[in-house]
């Protein structure tokens, strides 16, 4: 209850909520997934330089985490890693707006391409440093909850800005596609202002810098040396399928609908998943984020099954605009539990640097993971989207079981797992 929080994590919980909140709606307004991609179609852009916007984004935030943690755990208040991080990303996010703009196609694509890697990288430093700031202003059990209050709210005003795009229908659609990418940089600004007034408390005992080259591989060793580490890395490799098959669900639409009121239905779905779900998964996060994995891993393998089901034995059905946005809504809704029991158990696992390692190291490690699997993907997806949705759902069944070996192992302090203590 908010009862048990002192006033200072009342507001640094608000502050970060806020932060998370302006930022999250950004994300929404400039989705590779679906803004962006539709954007660039819109402008004519070559096929190669759309197909590279996803694992651009996926991984580009991720890959680079291991080379800039040592860097981040220098810094004695981290708030201000993530505010610079904010910051760089509105500059970004305001490039590819003004890149649709003004050049031409294939030029605005490759310019969105770099702006987007920039982004990436950027958002690196906040997703490192943020984990930290969370774990020092907010304590253990209400941690979820912040990010289950931030997702609600980002997820229903995004489901709101969607809709008013249906006044624009008749309207050119890259044109104010781009507009509403470059206005959406704004978002990152006011989440930066928000982020600066979080209460962070500095530990009083700083660790001893490392070299940062005998840093990295100690981080990389926790693969061999930790089991608990081995065992997330493993069961987040697995579950990866939740992520990697949203898009081919988008895939399915375009081959049917491929208008502007296609493109509101899925930025609607993704947002209402979002609100309608995330207090309730993060709640249970909070209780229990091994198991909010493995339920929303399950459930991904399920509904990739019934979507491979529609589209192969129910054409007429699946030939319906509205089927492919509410099975995304469906998708998401699952994917946001494997998403948020994941970011739960990783700040509940452990303390201090040992918890940035975590992040850094498996977030490098994931990220070299799916650009394997999405170079493995792609000749399989020129097929038929229906060959890596199912690879990607049924890698989540044994995803969902790794999950749940990760039960019992993080103390009410959140400390120590028990194979460490």
């Amino acid at each position: 209850m908010d009862s048990d929080l002192t006033t200072a994590e009342k507001k640094s919980a608000a502050a970060i909520i806020t932060a998370q909140t302006c930022t999250r709606i950004g994300d929404a307004l400039t989705n590779p997934k679906t803004v962006l991609t539709w954007l660039l179609s819109q402008l004519g852009t070559t096929g190669f330089l759309i197909g590279m916007l996803v694992p651009i984004r996926e991984s580009g935030s991720m890959l680079p985490q291991l080379f800039i943690s040592s860097w981040v755990k220098k810094a004695r208040k981290r708030k201000w890693v993530f505010v610079i991080g904010a910051v760089a990303q509105a500059l970004c996010v305001a490039s590819m707006g003004l890149a649709a703009l003004t050049l031409r196609p294939d030029l605005a694509g490759a310019a969105v391409l770099v702006a987007l890697a920039a982004f990436s990288i950027s958002r690196a430093f906040c997703s490192i440093s943020s984990k930290d700031v969370l774990g020092r202003a907010v304590p253990k059990g209400f941690r979820g909850k912040v990010s289950g209050v931030s997702a609600t709210i980002s997820g229903l005003v995004s489901a709101g800005a969607a809709c008013l795009l249906i006044l624009y229908r008749e309207s050119e659609t890259a044109t104010l596609l781009a507009w509403i990418v470059l206005g959406a940089s704004i978002l990152w600004i006011l989440g930066a202002g928000a982020y600066s007034l979080v209460n962070e408390p500095v530990p009083d005992e700083q660790n001893e810098e490392k070299p940062v080259i005998s840093d990295m591989r100690r981080r990389i060793g926790l693969v061999a040396k930790d089991p608990l580490f081995r065992r997330f890395i493993i069961a987040r490799g697995l579950l990866l399928g939740s992520a990697l098959a949203a898009p081919l669900l988008v895939v399915l639409s375009q081959t049917k609908e491929g208008s502007l009121m296609s493109l509101v239905g899925f930025v609607i779905a993704a947002a209402l998943a979002s609100s309608a779900s995330s207090w309730l998964w993060g709640s249970l996060a909070d209780k229990a984020s091994y198991l909010a994995m493995a339920l929303g891993g399950l459930a991904c393998a399920v509904i990739g099954g019934v979507a491979i089901f529609l589209d192969l034995w129910m054409p007429e059905l699946s030939g319906r605009f509205w089927l492919w946005p509410l099975v995304f809504f469906l998708f998401n809704l699952s994917y946001t539990g494997v998403r948020m029991g994941r970011k739960v158990w990783v700040v509940d696992a452990v303390n201090g640097d040992e918890r940035t390692d975590y992040v850094s190291a498996s977030n490098t490690i994931i990220a070299v993971i799916i650009i394997v699997m999405g170079l493995l993907a792609s000749p399989l997806q020129s097929l038929s989207p229906l060959l890596p949705l199912g690879i990607y759902a049924s890698l989540c069944l044994p995803g969902a079981w790794m999950a749940m070996r990760l039960d019992a192992v993080v103390n009410q302090d959140g400390g120590d797992s028990e194979e460490e203590s």
